[in-house]
């Protein structure tokens, strides 16, 4: 099992994101890791770990404003090494400010779909490590690193 010692921040909404991300980081073992998402009845699982709950954008310029400020503030009290994503556009502003707060980026594209995502569009000039679970993605993120099979 490799270990990861960097305080690491896991920024996606929960459900499939979650399980996909989760996934992704399978046999990794985070020695200091938080979570950043939105509140919904999906959370199980996450009991006694540092969750940050900020507010889900629903494309709204109004809520896309709030969420970036809530992830401001968590950036700055937790001050993050590495993030690591999966979408969706609960974690565009922690993925973008956090590159700005000097954060390594992961992100993993969705496999729930063959086209590109609209949160890995916005934040694939950012990363450090762009993964793609289909080689079709491949098109639209041409430095990506294609997965070794599938993260579902």
């Amino acid at each position: 099992m490799t270990v990861e010692t960097r305080r690491t921040c896991f920024a996606y909404s929960p459900g499939g994101h979650l399980a996909e991300l989760l996934r992704a980081t399978d046999g990794i073992r985070f020695t200091d890791l938080y979570h950043v998402t939105f509140r919904s009845g999906r959370d199980i699982g996450l009991a006694g770990q540092r969750v940050h709950h900020v507010c889900h954008p629903r494309r709204s310029v109004a809520r896309t404003l709030v969420n970036a400020v809530q992830s401001a503030i968590v950036l700055l009290r937790e001050r993050p090494e590495l993030i690591v994503s999966t979408g969706a556009d609960v974690a565009v502003a922690t993925l973008l400010l956090g590159r700005l707060f000097g954060a390594r980026l992961v992100f993993v594209e969705t496999g729930g779909t063959l086209a590109p995502s609209l949160t890995g569009r916005l934040v694939y000039p950012f990363c450090d490590l762009f993964v793609v679970p289909w080689p079709e993605k491949l098109d639209a993120f041409p430095d990506a690193v294609l997965a070794s099979g599938p993260l579902l």
